[in-house]
């Protein structure tokens, strides 16, 4: 609706104006107008029957063109949902500066490139899809859908063997987080760099620590079918691949 709503607006209120101007235009046919006659016509033009099947059809529009950004929004969010839904209770109590969101999401696309696209693509049809079956879960139901499952584990296990090195990627990791968010943008599924002229983010080792381990922790655990589709999805089984990784970001846990 960002586009499409004011759009229409101008449309609505160019057709009131159009009505106004023939209202005038009759008058004027019979004599000249003052400015007691405009207010006249005004009135009368706010007030008028004829215009209640155009604002009804108005408002009906309104409500649909309402709709069609809703389904867009869950389009372009599902893959966004889906990669920081373990960390939403954190965004929530603060312990987390959601701003960072877009910050990790450039930190993905530097991983896996026009893939994010396929990703994004993938998870807006089963948000589609489980949307039309008007399931009552909402996004729970989008998260556990073994095929949202396989991508979230894929994504998760590329961004931990990233860490290789794990000293290094830390570094440019935390750069990478405590940008402003003016310095990343994402739309409809691409990442846009962006000059930097904001104050950093605070992301220090306790939030490196909290994020990470609030993001590994449950996939590292994963048992039966779950465990399972990892090992189909990535290859390796959980401890494989996050075990190292999760020693060494023990390291920052916080004293308190």
């Amino acid at each position: 609706m960002f586009n499409a709503g004011p759009e229409y607006l101008r449309k609505m209120s160019n057709m009131v104006l159009d009505a106004l101007l023939h209202a005038l235009g009759e008058s004027l046919a019979s004599r000249p107008l003052n400015l007691a006659d405009l207010q006249r016509i005004v009135e009368a033009t706010k007030d008028s029957s004829d215009l209640d099947h155009f604002y009804r059809a108005s408002y009906q529009q309104l409500e649909r063109l309402q709709e069609e950004e809703k389904k867009r929004n869950i389009r372009t969010n599902a893959f966004g949902r889906l990669v920081v839904h373990p960390l939403s209770d954190l965004f929530e109590e603060g312990r987390l500066d959601r701003r960072v969101i877009g910050n990790f999401f450039f930190f993905i696309r530097s991983l896996f490139g026009d893939q994010v696209s396929e990703f994004a693509e993938s998870c807006a049809q089963v948000a589609e899809e489980l949307r039309a079956g008007d399931t009552q879960e909402g996004w729970d139901a989008f998260y556990a859908d073994p095929r949202m499952k396989a991508i979230f584990y894929t994504v998760i296990a590329r961004v931990v063997k990233a860490f290789r090195a794990f000293e290094v990627r830390r570094d440019w990791v935390l750069k990478i987080m405590q940008h402003d968010p003016t310095s990343v943008g994402l739309a409809t599924n691409v990442f846009i760099e962006k000059e930097f002229d904001g104050e950093p983010l605070p992301f220090g080792n306790r939030e490196f620590y909290t994020f990470f381990d609030s993001l590994v922790r449950p996939l590292r655990d994963l048992q039966g079918a779950d465990k399972q589709l990892f090992i189909d999805t990535v290859g390796e089984a959980p401890a494989e691949v996050f075990g190292d990784f999760m020693v060494n970001l023990a390291r920052y846990k916080p004293a308190d």
